[in-house]
C-alpha cells in the first residue's frame, strides 16, 4: 500500500472534527515529504481543513454548513503534540471543573511545557502558562490539586472555607501511593503555603504527614487565608489563619 493510501485510511478512520499534526501520522518519520504531500492534497480537494500550522482536521458538515472542531477538541489540541501530552487545564476552568466555583471562563488556561501564548479561537481563548516541573500524564491529577490550593484565596465566587473542604475530599479519595506522590510534588515545587495547606489537609483527614513536609516549612511564618478556626482547628498547627 503506498504512503498516500495509508494517509488516506488513517484519516478516514479519524473522528470528524479531531485536529491532529504530521507526527501523529504513520510514516512520518520516515516519510516526512510524502506524508506532507499527502496531507496537501487533501487539503486542496476539500477532504481535510487545515486549522492551524503542521494541523489539520477532517471537516463535518452540520445544518448551517461546515463545523469547526468543538471547544474540547481545540483545549485537547493544546494538551497534546505529536500524540504525548504537554500540558494540563488549569485556573478557574479547572476549578469550575472541581466545584470550587460557577464562574465559566471564556479564557481557558493551560499549564503547559513551553513558552507562554495566547490563542483566540472564536468561541474560546487559551492562555498557556509555564509548567512547573515537565508533565506526566500520572501527575496531571495531582498537579490540578495543587494548583487549586496555590489560588485558593483569589478563586471567583468562592469561599476559602468551603473550597478547603471539597479539597479535603478529593484527597481524601487518593490512594495512599497518590497521596505520597502529591507530598513529594508539594515539597518539590509549591510555596509555602501550599505545603501548609497540604499538612493541614492531611492532619484533618488524620493521614499521616511525613516530617519533612512540617520542617520545610518556617515557623515563625503565618499563612493568612481568613479560616474559620471553629472548621479548622488544625490550622494554627500549620501556622494557618
Amino acid at each position: 500500500m503506498s504512503i498516500a493510501q495509508t494517509i488516506q485510511n488513517t484519516v478516514e478512520a479519524m473522528p470528524a472534527g479531531q485536529i491532529f499534526g504530521y507526527q501523529e501520522l504513520p510514516s512520518y518519520a520516515k516519510s516526512p515529504g510524502a506524508v506532507i504531500k499527502a496531507i496537501s492534497r487533501m487539503v486542496s480537494d476539500k477532504s481535510l481543513e487545515r486549522f492551524s500550522k503542521g494541523k489539520f482536521y477532517v471537516p463535518k458538515k452540520g445544518l448551517f454548513g461546515m463545523r469547526k472542531p468543538s471547544d474540547g477538541e481545540l483545549i485537547r489540541s493544546m494538551l497534546y503534540k505529536g500524540g504525548r501530552l504537554r500540558g494540563y487545564v488549569t485556573g478557574l476552568s479547572l476549578y469550575n471543573q472541581l466545584g470550587l466555583t460557577t464562574q465559566v471562563p471564556r479564557t481557558i488556561t493551560v499549564s503547559y511545557n513551553g513558552g507562554r501564548q495566547e490563542k483566540e479561537f472564536g468561541t474560546i481563548r487559551i492562555k498557556t502558562v509555564v509548567a512547573r516541573i515537565p508533565i506526566q500524564e500520572k501527575d496531571v491529577k495531582f498537579l490540578q490539586y495543587l494548583d487549586a490550593l496555590k489560588d485558593i484565596k483569589k478563586i471567583m465566587d468562592s469561599d476559602v472555607n468551603l473550597s478547603l473542604k471539597i479539597m479535603r475530599r478529593y484527597i481524601s479519595e487518593l490512594s495512599d501511593r497518590e497521596q505520597g506522590r502529591l507530598v513529594k510534588l508539594a515539597q518539590n515545587y509549591y510555596s509555602p503555603q501550599v505545603r501548609a495547606l497540604v499538612g493541614l489537609l492531611f492532619s484533618s483527614l488524620k493521614l499521616s504527614v511525613p516530617g519533612s513536609l512540617s520542617r520545610s516549612l518556617n515557623p515563625t511564618t503565618i499563612y493568612k487565608l481568613k479560616l474559620d478556626q471553629s472548621k479548622w482547628p488544625m490550622a494554627r498547627e500549620w501556622n494557618i489563619r
